[in-house]
């Protein structure tokens, strides 16, 4: 098995569920994968910001696949963004409104290539829930009139989180049905739809690296726990699903690993350089 490059999802994942991760052996693990020629890329629903702030130390040896794939970098350098439509932005942020009470909503965000967008009404709790995720967080009035013009940004996805004690799967039945057709809706843990277009997803990002670096899908290996990841873990025949994914991820995906709280990503990684 000759492995080029190794891809990871973030949150119920590689992050314990303290928001980090075992910095001491993941440097010698990079390391050692870095020797061998073996690229490693994080990719996860989340800002390319607030990857770069997770992996501070590690930044400039890795490469990242953000916002579920619609924005990647590679050595430093934006290789891609996938951008909505400003007609379709408008259209999901009227869904949001129209389709569901505001007590339905835990929170929701508009994310760009230069920062996160929430209202400059969110609450204390759901400022500070959604800034786990979004590093590079703006306040603007009026959330559900912005435009990418007026935020002066390319819009990547609209990040919709329900309260627990929604029925999650009617309600992101009615997100999907009730979208512009171009784009798509994937779940990505805790409630959370991300919605962006409909080509976006962390197989498509992956693809953008491989084409640089020649890397074939048997040449791959995928970790993730959730919907949004069963992209990348079926892509190649080394895709790992979480001891704590979900029972649908674990269907579908051969190979199994530890949870996020056993450092099961680290554990086959470090079989890997042996």
């Amino acid at each position: 098995m000759t492995i080029k490059l190794v891809a990871f999802d973030m949150d119920g994942t590689f992050l314990n569920d303290q928001n980090t991760y075992n910095h001491a052996r993941f440097a010698e693990l990079l390391r050692k994968l870095r020797a061998q020629g073996v690229r490693v890329v994080a990719a996860s629903g989340s800002q390319y910001q607030r990857l770069q702030t997770q992996f501070e130390d590690f930044q400039d040896q890795m490469d990242f696949v953000s916002q579920n794939g619609a924005v990647v970098h590679s050595d430093g350098q934006l290789l891609s963004v996938t951008a909505m439509p400003a007609e379709a932005v408008a259209a999901t942020l009227d869904v949001i409104h129209q389709q569901f009470a505001p007590s339905d909503i835990a929170e929701h965000l508009v994310a760009g290539l230069k920062s996160a967008y929430v209202d400059d009404q969110i609450s204390t709790a759901a400022y500070e829930l959604t800034h786990r995720y979004y590093d590079h967080l703006t306040r603007v009035p009026s959330l559900a009139t912005i435009t990418p013009a007026r935020l002066q940004d390319q819009v990547t996805s609209i990040g919709v989180t329900f309260q627990p004690g929604v029925d999650f799967a009617a309600v992101m039945r009615t997100l999907r049905q009730a979208l512009p057709t171009e784009l798509a809706s994937q779940t990505s843990g805790y409630n959370t739809e991300l919605i962006s277009e409909s080509s976006v997803n962390k197989a498509a990002g992956l693809r953008h690296l491989q084409a640089r670096f020649d890397i074939a899908d048997d040449e791959l290996m995928t970790f993730g726990d959730n919907e949004n990841d069963l992209s990348m873990l079926t892509l190649t025949p080394h895709g790992y699903a979480m001891a704590n994914a979900t029972d649908s991820v674990k269907q579908r995906v051969t190979h199994h690993t530890g949870t996020n709280n056993a450092e099961g990503v680290l554990d086959v990684l470090d079989r890997l350089v042996s």
